[in-house]
């Protein structure tokens, strides 16, 4: 390899490297998930419930990573991998929760070095920051929606437990951003996560907690300009992953699996969590197996590298199964 040709690599490498994420509201909307779930995580590791701590510690590493990873330096990955390895030895080993508290700032440390490789210009945005925070505010409100019944009876412990900490975080990132903001929506918006937070308290019924959170978000699309779509309904989200299995088969008879992996859990995360608690009442065995399935079944199948032929039978299968959920909601 001559001077030049070495010179071109090393630029090329450094600039893959520190490429800024293709998606940075959605990039960040993730590193936001991850925390939630560890801060779920520790309270259950404070209130001595290893069981539920563990299931708010399987998301970070076995879904969400996957969502941000390419987005990552190779440094940021190595690193991030090493915090989960670090902070599930703590939590298997049933060390104290100030060790597992210490695991979780490292851990926040390196969530925050991953958002800082955003241009300093989208950082700084208003619009980048009132965008973040109605993601998080989305995702709370699915995560409300599945973990309180109308009844104001918690039917999803972990549910209920995620949407309480993305709230957190979501009041953070508004904080961070208010002085930025423009003093009526910055208030208004406040006003609202300040009157979901006594909600949630008080399991009140979703949608009464789910009406302070769109006010907050309508007040934050005024501020980054966005059109804020109302509730699609099961429709949208049945056509949105359809739309995404059929992408994942795509994506995997062509040998790209990271892509096909990320297409199944954006149906799981994105679309199928939103159907779960209506689907439960109308059909609880049909709403676990599409669960599993979407969840798991589907990602453990690209890992396995089955060949085309079988991932592509296990997605009409999966497809069977969304036809009947479909026709039971719809």
């Amino acid at each position: 390899m001559n001077i030049r040709s070495g010179l071109l690599l090393t630029l090329s490498l450094t600039s893959t490297a520190l490429a800024a994420p293709k998606d940075p509201v959605r990039f960040v909307g993730v590193l936001e998930q991850m925390r939630g779930h560890y801060d779920a995580m520790l309270l259950n590791v404070q209130t001595g419930n290893q069981t539920l701590a563990l299931k708010h510690a399987s998301h970070p590493a076995n879904e969400l990573y996957d969502l941000v990873k390419a987005d990552l330096t190779p440094a940021l990955r190595a690193r991030f991998l090493k915090d989960y390895q670090v902070i599930n030895a703590a939590l298997t080993g049933k060390k104290p929760a100030v060790e597992v508290q210490t695991a979780l700032k490292v851990f926040s440390a390196d969530v925050d070095a991953a958002i800082d490789t955003l241009p300093a210009a989208t950082r700084q945005d208003l619009k980048h920051g009132a965008r973040v925070i109605s993601t998080i505010l989305g995702n709370t409100k699915t995560e409300y929606s599945g973990g309180v019944t109308a009844a104001g009876q918690v039917s999803t412990i972990t549910e209920y437990q995620d949407a309480q900490f993305y709230l957190a975080r979501a009041t953070g990132w508004l904080a961070k951003y208010r002085a930025q903001f423009p003093a009526d929506q910055g208030g208004q918006a406040a006003t609202a996560l300040g009157q979901a937070k006594t909600l949630l308290a008080a399991k009140a019924d979703p949608k009464a907690f789910n009406t302070q959170i769109d006010r907050a978000r309508t007040e934050l699309a005024e501020i980054s300009g966005d059109t804020l779509a109302a509730t699609s309904g099961p429709a949208a989200d049945f056509t949105s992953i359809e739309t995404l299995l059929a992408t994942a088969r795509s994506h995997y008879q062509g040998g790209m699996t990271d892509a096909a992996n990320e297409a199944v859990i954006s149906a799981y995360l994105d679309h199928f969590e939103q159907l779960e608690a209506p689907l439960a009442t109308k059909n609880k065995p049909l709403e676990l197996k599409l669960e599993e399935t979407l969840k798991n079944g589907l990602r453990a199948l690209i890992k396995q590298k089955v060949t085309p032929t079988q991932f592509g039978s296990a997605l009409d299968a999966a497809l069977k199964d969304l036809k009947t959920a479909r026709g039971l909601l719809e």
